[in-house]
């Protein structure tokens, strides 16, 4: 096993406990909730970690922060939380959005939830060189954010909808620009970790294009806020060469960077950049869902 995946799992155990633990679990006075959804447009299930704060709710309710791969990040977050003082972020409520594994990834899972539709010679070869990997359901994964896990967290807990957070990593980082850029609406608060910008022939650069005419004319919400981080180091994955050669071609292109250059003329929104230069990306998660929680909460990273 990979020792960053090993100590993803340590982290996960040690902050929102064994399967064996049952449905919740209490840190630091925290409240973790575990609760399976179906997606009523697909069928398929996910698995929220909600952590409730200890704390009574602010006059207009509690600020969320909502992390794809909750399965990994959401334990990320807490123990970032842990860390401080209770104020300011021990109001945050958490929300990860994961799936119902014991892992801290679904690989195949995510692939679908967080692209477009990609023709098969602009999809990466898998991990192990056999599985089929299936794309295009980011549009039903943001439905069902939207339809259902948000207006689940917001029934169980007193919500400020001015104050909603979404973070992604990757491919999720990919969803995260997504979404604001078609639905800039849904959260005020967007944080992009080393995304994915490569995907499928960098497509996700022409929805950035409409972004930047509509909003060249309108402007953004009040208060939305991006954050766009990268990673310095690359670390290759031991392919065939054939492969590696062809994945390099894939992620070849814009990178985060490229992107906050381009979206630094957008009127009214509140943007920072920050490049890890020792960090890979998977070694930079961490970081990254700790910067997330200070830039939910108005703090640009260093």
């Amino acid at each position: 096993m990979p020792r960053f995946v090993f100590a993803l799992l340590l982290v996960a155990v040690s902050v929102f406990g064994s399967k064996a633990a049952g449905a919740e679990t209490v840190t630091a006075a925290r409240k973790t909730e575990r609760f399976d959804l179906r997606a009523d447009r697909t069928g398929l299930e996910y698995r929220i970690f909600l952590v409730h704060p200890a704390e009574p709710p602010p006059p207009g309710g509690y600020p969320v922060i909502y992390l794809l791969d909750g399965n990994a990040t959401a334990p990320m977050m807490e123990k970032t939380i842990a860390q401080h003082p209770p104020q300011p972020y021990g109001s945050a409520v958490v929300v990860g959005i994961g799936y119902p594994i014991d892992e801290p990834f679904d690989i195949l899972r995510r692939y679908r939830d967080l692209t477009p539709p990609t023709p098969p010679e602009l999809i990466p070869p898998s991990r192990d060189g056999t599985s089929v990997i299936e794309t295009g359901g980011r549009d039903d994964f943001l439905a069902f954010l939207e339809t259902q896990a948000i207006p689940a967290v917001e029934s169980r807990l007193p919500i400020d909808r001015r104050r909603r957070t979404l973070f992604g990593h990757s491919l999720g980082g990919l969803f995260s620009l997504y979404a604001l850029y078609t639905r800039g609406d849904l959260f005020q608060t967007y944080v992009a970790a080393d995304p994915a910008i490569w995907w499928s022939g960098q497509a996700i650069l022409k929805e950035q294009g409409a972004f930047l005419d509509r909003t060249a004319r309108e402007g953004v919400p009040s208060g939305t806020a991006l954050l766009i981080e990268t990673s310095g180091k690359l670390v290759e994955r031991a392919l065939p060469p054939a492969d590696a050669e062809r994945l390099k071609r894939l992620r070849s292109g814009q990178t985060g960077r490229e992107v906050a250059a381009a979206l630094s003329a957008v009127p009214g929104l509140r943007l920072a950049f920050h490049q890890f230069p020792e960090e890979s990306h998977g070694s930079m998660l961490p970081l990254a869902v700790a910067d997330g929680l200070r830039f939910a909460f108005g703090q640009n990273p260093d």
